[in-house]
């Protein structure tokens, strides 16, 4: 959008014998232009802050023998966590802008016994649940862990409810 916005707001028409014409016809591309402009510039600097995931950050879940270990590494023992849910999103949309069929899209909703100290830890009907996206993620490569990780909250004797919702995009 960047380029195509810069190339609209530079780009000279020529002149014409009305002076409304003339408006209309320098101005919507420079208008146009400088829209998109302004979201090309703020979809560079959100892919940039989301490409700049490192360390601790870059983690979005990780299991160990004592709990697991969420982004920013904060550890949930795993004697906190009352049950999960394992979300699938489905795309019914006729027109899927924003949708790859060949990402995950899924999600995982770990609801906790007690409130721990993690920033991004929200309560719904009183009850502490920290949600955990995975959808943008190969679905070739990562179904295989997503089951593992499903089977590893069962042997720990997790309960795992397995829901689907729908998201159009």
């Amino acid at each position: 959008m960047f380029g195509t916005g810069l190339y609209l707001a530079l780009n000279d028409l020529p002149e014409t014998s009305s002076y409304l014409s003339q408006i209309v016809l320098s101005g919507t591309p420079t208008t146009v232009g400088g829209a998109c402009i302004v979201f090309g510039c703020f979809g560079m600097v959100t892919a940039l802050i989301g490409m700049a995931r490192k360390g601790e950050d870059a983690i979005d879940l990780k299991f160990s023998s004592r709990g697991i270990t969420v982004r920013g590494g904060h550890k949930i023992p795993w004697d906190a966590i009352s049950h999960v849910t394992g979300i699938r999103y489905d795309n019914r949309a006729a027109i899927q802008l924003m949708w790859d069929r060949a990402d995950l899209n899924r999600a995982f909703v770990i609801h906790l016994k007690e409130p721990v100290d993690i920033p991004r830890l929200t309560t719904k009907d009183g009850v502490p649940q920290l949600k955990i996206d995975v959808l943008r993620y190969p679905a070739e490569d990562y179904r295989p862990l997503y089951e593992r990780t499903v089977a590893e909250f069962e042997r720990r004797r997790i309960p795992v409810d397995m829901v689907h919702r729908t998201k159009e995009t």
